[in-house]
């Protein structure tokens, strides 16, 4: 049977493997991003692509539509909270930008629509959508390990979402809501985020948004109450869990890379602390140094901060203004920062 699905997929599966394995070891070779990789979807398209004149129907576009308006406003406004990374417009780059967007994204989505169709059978779907993830994670390594974690999920739930309604419905949903996200921000290069966390943690928000609502108001699968009720409760939680890790309330968490603080906590817990300035002789705080953020003790305050790990035998230095201080250690989570760690670890060694 796994036979008989590969060879009636082999020249699309196969290339779509080839594809992934050469963007992992070339995703940071520029040449590659702004001529290889579009001419290459450009040439598959060519060889591959037969019209298709079907239209999608007017609930599911204005659906999308409605739903990836609403979120690029509140990305944009999330802009003046979190700030922006000002850049020069250049028609030139937002050219190549667009080349480097649309043909791949044009180019992905119809082969995972072509492959999905032509085979109902879900090892080829969670295949196919496993290939794509690899393809669309943003390798990028953070200092801030939990925001990193969202930014992976959040890839992760956008693929399955992607891979469901190709199947249940059509490729140009995927590629509305792509489009919406990424022209945009490269038609208006002067409102860039610098936050790219933000970027994540909104996709994931939307993912859960556009999966119930056409699961519910389009595809119409389950309409049991007890079901309806237990998905509003997830959008509810996910969007309470997102706005908390990325401190749009008054706590936030953060994840320890080291044991400088051992045995108060240690390596792999989770520290929740509180956005404060109000700083005592002996408390816990956390603060900004060098593009890096520190959980040490507060050992000394005469105009500036005097801090120090609980393990360490001397004291930081520089000493810490009051602008670098983030806030106040709350209490702590043993080893939940684990996993964010390590993606964060392999990473930087790949690097």
């Amino acid at each position: 049977m796994f036979k008989k699905m590969i060879l009636k997929n082999k020249p699309l599966i196969f290339l779509l493997i080839i594809y992934t394995i050469s963007h992992i070891l070339l995703n940071n070779n520029n040449f590659y991003l702004n001529i290889l990789n579009p001419f290459f979807w450009l040439i598959f398209l060519f060889i591959f692509y037969q019209q298709d004149l079907s239209l999608l129907k007017k609930k599911e576009l204005y659906l999308t539509l409605i739903i990836t308006f609403i979120f690029f406003i509140l990305y944009l406004l999330s802009g003046f909270i979190f700030g922006f990374n000002k850049e020069s417009y250049n028609l030139i780059q937002v050219l190549i930008n667009l080349t480097k967007i649309f043909f791949p994204l044009y180019g992905i989505e119809i082969l995972r629509y072509k492959i999905l169709k032509r085979n109902n059978n879900h090892f080829i779907r969670f295949f196919i959508t496993f290939l794509i993830i690899l393809i669309r994670i943003n390798f990028k390594v953070s200092s801030y390990p939990l925001y990193f974690l969202v930014n992976i999920i959040s890839v992760i739930a956008q693929e399955m979402l992607f891979t469901y309604l190709s199947f249940n419905s059509h490729y140009k949903i995927n590629i509305i809501i792509i489009l919406f996200k990424e022209i945009p921000k490269i038609i208006l290069p002067s409102i860039s985020f610098s936050n790219w966390y933000i970027e994540g943690s909104f996709t994931l928000i939307k993912v859960l948004i556009i999966y119930y609502l056409y699961k519910f108001f389009i595809f119409k699968k389950d309409l049991r109450p007890y079901s309806k009720l237990s998905y509003i409760l997830t959008i509810i939680f996910s969007f309470f869990l997102v706005s908390f890790m990325l401190g749009l309330f008054k706590f936030e968490p953060i994840a320890i890379l080291s044991n400088s603080m051992n045995p108060t906590f240690k390596k792999g817990d989770v520290v929740i602390y509180k956005h404060t300035k109000n700083i005592s002789l002996g408390d816990i705080i956390v603060f900004q140094k060098e593009n890096k953020t520190i959980v040490h003790r507060v050992v000394g305050i005469n105009n500036y901060y005097i801090t120090k790990g609980d393990a360490n035998n001397t004291v930081d230095y520089p000493k810490v203004k009051e602008d670098n201080i983030k806030g106040v250690y709350l209490f702590h989570l043993k080893y939940l920062g684990y996993p964010a760690i390590w993606l964060n670890e392999l990473l930087s060694k790949e690097d």
